[in-house]
């Protein structure tokens, strides 16, 4: 006789997967840190308090492992998966909704609009019943090549087919080693002042959160230059609600290019000296001025 035996459910989950010939443990792929009761409130605060408008910045959110695998995977994506944006304004690709993605990229994704990052998110942003966008309409991979740039802006304000109002960005970027004289800093601008008041270099593994409202102004101006035509990488999703009860206009609007006033004697000096100096010097002078922060 045959004895039975129970086994529980759980043996027949796999803890990780397989991409690209390489392993990747599934409680890994999110640094679950971050989502501690205390961690979480400490970031609620910030993000809230932070200007010119409420975000944050993360390092090490996710898998360093699963971004590498990302940042390859933008080499198998067919060229008609991509979307070609090349004005005055803004010079770069990105996926269309429902492009066909890598694995890693989509384990990513799945990751981001899970329940438990979805939460996290209300739980920082105060914002309840945010809504993920499974096709990643404006969202997705995004490329930037040796040029490219974003001039400043704000976001479109209502998603193009269901008309759900933004609320949320969500970014992380999949560059190693990536200079200040590369280009492609995003910049996070006052909306009143016309000035940038915050800095986020697009580094291997750094991930940004901000809110989308009419003063949310950001972009990254300055073009790409990096070495042997390097492009900048990132992974873009936006979060939706319902409604919402904050004062923002609910007419429609598709991004908004900032008009910028004309720039002054001494801006217009500085920026020449920026110019034409060397990359390695501008390099020089942002490490020392790190270093006397410290």
């Amino acid at each position: 006789m045959i004895q039975s035996q129970l086994i529980s459910a759980n043996q027949f989950q796999p803890n990780h997967v397989v991409i690209g010939g390489q392993m990747l443990n599934l409680d890994e792929i999110l640094n679950e840190t971050y989502l501690a009761p205390q961690k979480t409130k400490e970031l609620s605060e910030i993000f809230a308090n932070n200007k010119p408008f409420p975000h944050l910045v993360f390092e090490g959110l996710f898998s360093p492992a699963l971004l590498e695998l990302m940042y390859e995977e933008f080499d198998c994506v067919k060229k008609d998966d991509f979307r070609i944006y090349n004005n005055m304004n803004e010079k770069k690709v990105g996926t269309l909704p429902f492009a066909r993605l890598g694995d890693a990229s989509r384990l990513y994704f799945n990751t981001v609009h899970s329940g438990p990052f979805v939460s996290f998110l209300e739980q920082i942003t105060g914002i309840e019943g945010l809504i993920i966008d499974p096709g990643l309409s404006n969202g997705g991979l995004h490329q930037i090549p040796t040029g490219g740039k974003f001039a400043m802006h704000i976001d479109f304000n209502q998603h193009e087919v269901t008309k759900l109002d933004n609320r949320l960005v969500f970014i992380t970027y999949l560059n190693k080693d990536w200079l200040p004289s590369y280009g492609g800093t995003l910049e996070l601008w006052s909306a009143q002042d016309e000035k940038c008041e915050v800095e986020v270099r697009p580094v291997f593994g750094r991930s940004v959160l901000f809110a989308h409202s009419s003063k949310s102004l950001h972009g990254h101006p300055r073009p790409v230059d990096a070495p042997n035509g390097r492009p900048r990488r990132s992974a873009a999703t936006y979060y939706y609600s319902n409604g919402r009860s904050d004062g923002e206009t609910t007419k429609s609007h598709t991004t908004i290019i900032l008009k910028r006033r004309k720039a002054t004697r001494r801006e217009k000096i500085m920026t020449s000296i920026k110019y034409f100096t060397p990359p390695i010097i501008v390099d020089g002078i942002q490490k020392l001025k790190a270093l006397g922060r410290k």
